[in-house]
C-alpha cells in the first residue's frame, strides 16, 4: 500500500484522537501526569491484542536504545505538556499552538537528518502550515501559559514522530507499540509515582475505563498507520510532516460531533489544501 495512503490513514485515526483527547481532559479531572500515564498504559493493554493479528514482539537487527529512550520520554513528557495545556484553552486555540508541529517537524528533519526539500516541497509546507492556520475563527480565547505548553508539546511530539520513524525500521509493529507505550507510561509514572496513584484512587472508575477505551482506540489505529507509512517511505520525515494535517481534520470532526457550526465553508476549503500540501510535499 502506498505509503501517502498510510499516512493519510494515520491522519484521519489521529484526528479522531484528537478529539477524543479533549473529551477525556474534561471527563478526567486528574492532572495532566495521570492523564499521560492512564491514556498510554490503555493503550499498551489494547495493543496487546493485535499480537494475534501482526505478531510476536520482534526486532530486525540491533535496536538503537538511544532512539527508544528519545522516543519514550519525548512522548511521555509531550502528553504531560499537552493536557495540561489542554484544560487552559479552547479547542480552536489549542489547534492554533499545535500547528507548530509542523514547522518544528521540519526544521528537525532537515537539520537532523539531513532531508533535503526541494522548492515545491517548502510551498507544500507552506500551503499546508497555511491549511492549518485557516480553520481557526479570528477571536480566540488567549491564555499565554496554555499556548506555552500547547507550543511545548508540538516540539516534544515532533521530536516523537522522527524518532519513532526511525524505530519502525528495528522493530516489528507490536513491539513498536509496547516499547512506546509502556515506555512513555513507566517514565512517567517514575516522575510522579505518588499522585498519580492517588489519581487512580479516586477517580477511577467503569466511566472513566470507558472513556480510555474510546481514546485507546484510534490512539493504536494511528500508531499503526504510521507505523506502516514511516517503513514504506523513502522519506519517513514527509511522512511526519504529513501528519500534522491531522488538525484540520480534527477540526472536521469537531463539526460533525461536538457541533462546532461555524466556518464550515473554510474548513472544507482547508480540507482541500491539505490534499494540495500532500501532493506537493510527496513530490516526484
Amino acid at each position: 500500500m502506498s505509503w501517502l495512503v498510510l499516512t493519510f490513514s494515520a491522519v484521519l485515526f489521529g484526528a479522531v484522537y484528537g478529539v477524543m483527547t479533549k473529551v477525556l481532559s474534561d471527563k478526567l479531572s486528574v492532572s495532566s501526569y495521570t492523564q499521560a500515564v492512564l491514556l498510554p498504559l490503555t493503550a499498551a493493554l489494547l495493543s496487546l491484542l493485535t499480537i494475534p493479528i501482526v505478531g510476536l514482539p520482534s526486532f530486525s537487527g540491533e535496536v538503537d536504545m538511544g532512539f527508544v529512550l528519545v522516543a519514550v520520554a519525548s512522548q511521555g513528557v509531550g502528553n504531560i505538556l499537552y493536557f495540561a495545556g489542554i484544560k487552559r484553552l479552547t479547542s480552536g486555540t489549542t489547534q492554533i499552538a499545535f500547528s507548530s508541529i509542523l514547522v518544528f517537524n521540519t526544521l528537525l528533519s532537515v537539520m537532523l537528518l539531513g532531508l533535503e526539500l526541494s522548492f515545491v516541497n517548502y510551498i507544500g509546507v507552506i500551503v499546508l502550515l497555511a491549511a492549518i492556520l485557516s480553520v481557526v475563527n479570528g477571536k480566540i480565547a488567549f491564555d499565554k501559559k496554555g499556548v506555552s505548553l500547547i507550543v511545548a508539546s508540538a516540539f516534544m511530539f515532533a521530536v516523537f514522530q522522527l524518532s519513532s520513524a526511525e524505530l519502525s525500521r528495528q522493530m516489528n509493529v507490536s513491539a513498536y507499540l509496547l516499547s512506546i507505550y509502556f515506555g512513555a507510561a513507566l517514565i512517567v509514572f517514575l516522575f510522579k509515582a505518588k499522585l498519580v496513584a492517588k489519581d487512580v484512587r479516586t477517580t477511577l472508575n467503569p466511566q472513566t475505563v470507558k472513556v480510555l477505551l474510546l481514546v485507546g482506540v484510534p490512539t493504536i489505529a494511528t500508531f499503526i498507520s504510521s507505523y506502516y507509512a514511516y517503513r514504506a517511505a523513502d522519506e519517513p520525515a514527509k511522512v511526519a510532516m504529513l501528519q500534522t494535517s491531522q488538525v484540520v481534520f480534527a477540526v472536521l470532526l469537531g463539526y460533525v460531533f461536538l457541533r462546532e457550526r461555524e466556518g464550515i465553508l473554510r474548513k472544507v476549503l482547508a480540507a482541500l489544501l491539505v490534499f494540495l500540501a500532500a501532493y506537493l510535499i510527496k513530490g516526484s
